[in-house]
């Protein structure tokens, strides 16, 4: 298996993939990382050339392709008899308010990925990574992280249809598991599971009993993309405290990681943000096989029936738990529809039997 992950600078792709590979380890599999990063800076060194990081994309084209072909080279070289690799990449760079490419069509074509994958995370996070970060230090604004984010997932993408290879965004925050199902379970169940939730915040008892029944999504051997492990809604929700308390800074920590930054960022990411919620949680259904609705309420959410809405009419099956009063709108989009979730539990593991994968 051949795949090629990309995720801009303060993702959390390098640290994501080694969770991968000390979960593939443990399960006696070997997967070689190839960080192409980390040997064009090796490259350089070996040529006597030395490049500070926070200088290296100052470098002129021709320079930066130059290293990029010699990295390629050897990943070509190194990988011959090698089962399992992961290139670890860059679809582009966002630098000084211009796109610069990151990939070599040419070797893309020679090595023909099985798969291409985007790790993603909340851009308040990419943005409290970066400030750790020599070369990121103070130099992209909200607006300039969420332009460079969604522009790494529309070139990974582009790339991967043009190759009719299968595309995945993971958010950093999804257990290794994920990627590795993918990588070594290709039959595996893809689910995304819909629930009722608002970007200000939800009911912490109610994420607790969503949270358990992913988990047994995931124990009964299926691979889950739950759309808030990528917490872009936090940031909507320090803009709403800022705003309440009157503040013009917010303070934000997650981990290790700590930053700081004015609120008028905030705001003017606001819209964005609530946008690529949107569009980036229609992807997840895009590359699942199937939807399940949680509904830990007895009400009816605009959010998960357009979810709904969008999956059945993309040829998803849509299985929904749901207790309360049903809209015909609800029972239209539902394939099926349960008030047990050993029901719906046992229904799947029929279906899954059966030889049926959605």
């Amino acid at each position: 298996m051949k795949i090629v992950v990309t995720g801009i600078s303060g993702a959390g792709r390098g640290s994501y993939l080694s969770e991968v590979e000390g979960l593939a380890r443990a399960d006696g599999k070997s997967i070689r990382i190839f960080e192409t990063g980390d040997m064009m800076f090796e490259t350089a060194k070996k040529l006597g050339i030395e490049i500070p990081e926070d200088k290296i994309l100052d470098l002129s084209p021709s320079t930066l392709n130059f290293l990029r072909t010699t990295v390629f080279e050897q990943i070509m070289r190194e990988s011959k008899d090698v089962k399992d690799i992961i290139i670890s990449t860059h679809a582009c760079f966002r630098w000084k308010k211009h796109i610069i490419q990151a990939f070599d069509f040419h070797y893309l074509d020679q090595i023909r990925p099985d798969a291409y994958v985007s790790v993603i995370d909340s851009i308040t996070s990419i943005r409290a990574r970066q400030e750790t970060m020599s070369q990121w230090r103070g130099q992209l604004s909200m607006k300039d992280i969420l332009v460079w984010r969604d522009e790494e997932v529309f070139v990974t993408k582009s790339i991967a249809d043009f190759q009719r290879r299968t595309f995945y965004i993971i958010p950093r925050d999804e257990p290794p598991d994920t990627l590795f199902r993918l990588l070594y379970r290709t039959g595996t169940r893809k689910v995304y599971l819909s629930y009722p939730m608002t970007h200000t915040g939800t009911d912490e008892e109610d994420m607790k009993r969503k949270d358990a029944f992913r988990d047994r999504l995931r124990g009964a051997g299926m691979v889950v993309f739950d759309p808030i492990s990528i917490g872009d809604g936090e940031l909507l929700t320090y803009l709403a405290d800022a705003r309440r308390k009157g503040e013009s800074k917010i303070a934000y920590s997650k981990g290790k990681t700590a930053v700081t930054f004015d609120i008028k960022e905030a705001e003017e990411v606001s819209d964005d943000v609530n946008d690529q919620i949107v569009a980036r949680d229609y992807q997840l259904i895009d590359q699942s096989d199937m939807i399940v609705v949680y509904y830990f309420l007895p009400v009816m959410s605009p959010g998960v029936l357009s979810e709904m809405t969008y999956g059945f009419t993309n040829k998803k099956n849509v299985y929904a738990m749901f207790k309360g009063q049903e809209s015909p709108f609800f029972r239209y989009y539902s394939t099926k529809i349960f008030q047990d979730e050993d029901a719906l539990f046992g229904y799947l593991k029929e279906k899954a039997e059966g030889g049926s994968a959605s």
